[in-house]
């Protein structure tokens, strides 16, 4: 799972750089492709160095924390990555008009949903 959510973020990113090759925009997909490589190769540092007790324990932490900065700032923008690909396309499709209209929809369910479940925390604070 480390693995294959990287990769196909990799490929989707290259589909949109094909789409966006002529815009801006193509350099925060390179920084994001850019990040999920690195992570995929601390990733793999990782792996085959766990066994192993000859490397020195700062080492491999130094390792470990670049490949969470890069899967967490790989993540982060890559929903970046999508949403500014889809706003941009909503200025010329209708297809990418109906996503935001979806994910509108959505962030607003989910706000109410988060609102409700704080409240019902709370209370269940409260009582308990």
């Amino acid at each position: 799972m480390h693995l294959c959510v990287p990769i196909i973020m990799i490929f989707l990113l290259i589909v949109i750089i094909y789409f966006h090759r002529h815009h801006v925009l193509r350099y925060l997909y390179f920084i994001n492709i850019l990040l999920y490589l690195v992570a995929i190769i601390c990733y793999f540092i990782l792996i085959n160095h766990a066994s192993e007790k000859g490397l020195p324990v700062q080492c491999m932490s130094d390792v470990s924390l670049v490949w969470l900065i890069g899967i967490f700032g790989g993540y982060f923008l890559s929903f970046l990555s999508i949403s500014c690909f889809v706003i941009e396309n909503a200025r010329k499709h209708t297809w990418a008009k109906t996503v935001l209209g979806i994910a509108r929809v959505l962030f607003i369910l989910l706000c109410i949903f988060g609102v409700y479940f704080l409240i019902e925390g709370i209370l269940s604070l409260k009582s308990g």
